[in-house]
């Protein structure tokens, strides 16, 4: 991603959580990020630095649409990044999973999975842990859950050796008919944006 092309490992923690939603990132920002930092500002992108009970964290807003999140995978690197963490919001078809419902998408980094499962349990978080469909494969009989990013952005940090994991919230429940407004999607995310912290305050 060009725009962060003047940024060193010094300027951008080794550990990201990672969002599309510029509105999102702010708002994290303001809620979990101590000692806060806005490095970068441009349009939808945005990058901020800080720390989580002492542990320094990036947080980055991409900017809306899948290629914007994946292209910033392949900068992650060489920033020094390690860990990226996800947040985001998924779909589902099944009665498993109601909206609001935290899913720790399967098949992320193993380490990451295992201290979002500490984490969720230490902290009362209901969570489903399900393999999370490609969007766009979607038929009729489908009954799990999916999302547009999650499939690829794994195979992408995979490919750059970072340690990913997606956590999504349930925000349309196609069974029960249920969806959550533009508001809430964007501001009471609060469990996963709870637990995504303290995942990286878990060592």
């Amino acid at each position: 991603m060009a725009v962060f092309g003047s940024f060193t490992a010094v300027d951008h923690p080794g550990r990201v959580i990672l969002t599309d939603d510029p509105l999102r990132a702010r708002m994290l920002a303001a809620h979990h990020l101590e000692y806060a930092v806005l490095l970068y500002e441009q349009e939808d992108v945005l990058l901020y630095s800080g720390s989580y009970k002492e542990h320094p964290i990036a947080l980055v807003s991409t900017g809306f649409g899948q290629g914007a999140i994946l292209d910033y995978i392949h900068d992650a690197k060489r920033f020094g990044v390690e860990e990226i963490l996800y947040i985001g919001e998924c779909l589902s078809t099944s009665r498993r999973h109601v909206i609001r419902s935290v899913i720790l998408a399967d098949g992320g980094d193993p380490s990451l999975m295992a201290r979002a499962c500490r984490a969720a349990t230490q902290f009362n978080i209901h969570s489903g842990l399900p393999y999370v469909f490609p969007e766009n494969e979607i038929t009729e009989d489908f009954d799990g859950v999916a999302d547009s990013v999650t499939g690829d952005f794994y195979a992408h940090a995979k490919a750059e050796n970072i340690a990913a994991l997606s956590v999504l919230t349930v925000t349309k429940n196609t069974v029960s008919g249920e969806q959550m407004e533009e508001h809430e999607r964007r501001s009471r995310l609060y469990a996963a944006a709870r637990l995504v912290f303290e995942v990286f305050a878990l060592n």
